[in-house]
């Protein structure tokens, strides 16, 4: 156990420091707008991360953690570079278009929002995927998964809003735990609770109370840092 714990907090401590080192970064709860060099924007969610790599041949951003929300201009330089992201996964080239990148614990999601990107997991030999607006997938170095149809115009959380669609509660406060420093404990006898909503991420305490005064469920607090959701 001392060993698989120190191992795991080695992982943990190599992940922060490469937050903590890369070219642009938000910490938790915040989420903070870039304009590059070529007048593409980026919007970084909480606790995310990205490097930036403009050559001569290529404009790369280096996903190193967390969310980024993707809004490309042209290549101002005259050489019309293509504009990848990089992920643990592998590479996504926009084609014209608005899109975001998440990185997963062993997969990355990509939703496109306007035109299309092309997906490339890192291993050698696989095909090539284009993704049309309206589109979320995600995808590891060895495959990628279906295709899932979306609705929305840009992320629910660029514009302040953790948005619910028939989320389990398990799921919903995990999201919600991005956002808020400390654990949130969901009991399993609730974790099925389906949650739909959109709800202002400005307030985490707010959205927790709205949670008990709609659901059967009640909010404990043993702890400054822990919160527990249980059963009524």
């Amino acid at each position: 156990m001392g060993a698989i714990g120190l191992s795991s907090w080695q992982i943990a401590r190599g992940r922060y420091l490469q937050d903590w080192i890369a070219d642009y970064q938000t910490g938790l709860g915040v989420t903070k707008t870039i304009t590059l060099a070529d007048g593409s924007k980026v919007t970084l969610d909480t606790n995310s991360a990205f490097n930036l790599e403009y050559t001569p041949t290529l404009r790369c951003l280096q996903l190193v953690s967390g969310e980024i929300y993707i809004e490309t201009a042209p290549d101002n330089s005259g050489i019309q570079r293509p504009f990848v992201v990089d992920s643990q996964e592998g590479r996504v080239r926009a084609l014209g278009t608005r899109f975001s990148v998440r990185q997963l614990l062993g997969n990355s999601q990509v939703t496109v929002f306007a035109d299309a990107v092309e997906i490339q997991p890192s291993q050698a030999g696989l095909s090539k995927l284009t993704i049309k607006a309206g589109q979320t997938i995600q995808f590891s170095p060895e495959r990628i998964d279906k295709v899932v149809n979306i609705s929305a115009d840009r992320p629910a959380w660029t514009q302040g809003i953790l948005l619910a669609d028939n989320m389990p509660l398990s799921e919903f406060l995990l999201q919600l735990n991005r956002y808020r420093h400390g654990y949130i404990s969901c009991d399993p006898q609730i974790a099925d609770l389906r949650i739909v909503g959109s709800f202002p991420l400005n307030d985490t305490d707010r959205i927790l109370a709205m949670l008990a005064e709609t659901l059967p469920v009640k909010i404990s607090q043993p702890l400054p840092l822990w919160v527990k959701v249980l059963p009524a």
